[in-house]
C-alpha cells in the first residue's frame, strides 16, 4: 500500500509540474495608444515614431500586407518594443498597393532639374510609390525634367 501511495504522490507532482508549465501564459500585448495615419505615412514611419517594430503593430493590427494603410485609418499601438529591420531589397515593394479610392490631385508639381520623386513626396507628405502609381511610373529612379506630376491626397 505504501508503494502506491508514494507512486500517487510522484505522479501527482509530475502533473502539476508539467501543467504549470503548459499553462504558463506569455507576456500579452496591450495597446498603448492609438494612431491616425496620416497621407504618406507607412508602418515603418509609425514604428519608427513609437519604437515598436512595424510588424508587431501589422499583427496587432490583423494587417495581412503592411504596405497596406490608408489615410485616417486608426490603429491600435501595442507595447511590442523593440525593432526587427526588414532586410533592404532595392526595388520594395516588388508590387504597387492598391488604393480603395483613385487619384485625385491635391496639387501639381513640375518637376524640376535635381529632383526625385522621394524628395518630391517628402515636401507633399505623400507615399513615392502613391504617386509613381497615380502618374503611370513603373521606374522610381527615372522621372523626366519638365513633367507635371498629379500629387494625390
Amino acid at each position: 500500500m505504501r508503494k502506491l501511495l508514494v507512486a500517487l504522490v510522484v505522479a501527482l507532482l509530475l502533473v502539476a509540474l508539467a501543467s504549470s508549465a503548459a499553462y504558463a501564459r506569455p507576456n500579452e500585448w496591450y495597446t498603448v495608444r492609438y494612431h491616425t495615419v496620416r497621407p504618406g505615412e507607412t508602418l515603418a514611419s509609425i514604428g519608427r515614431l513609437y519604437g515598436v517594430s512595424y510588424l508587431a503593430i501589422a499583427s496587432y493590427n490583423g494587417i495581412a500586407n503592411p504596405n497596406c494603410i490608408y489615410p485616417w485609418q486608426v490603429l491600435a499601438i501595442p507595447n511590442a518594443y523593440g525593432y526587427w529591420q526588414y532586410p533592404h531589397y532595392p526595388h520594395y515593394p516588388p508590387y504597387s498597393p492598391s488604393y480603395p479610392y483613385g487619384c485625385s490631385c491635391k496639387a501639381y508639381h513640375q518637376i524640376a532639374g535635381g529632383e526625385n520623386l522621394y524628395r518630391i513626396s517628402l515636401h507633399y507628405g505623400v507615399s513615392m510609390w502613391r504617386i509613381a502609381q497615380c502618374n503611370g511610373i513603373s521606374n522610381y529612379n527615372y522621372i523626366q525634367l519638365g513633367r507635371t506630376l498629379c500629387i494625390p491626397y
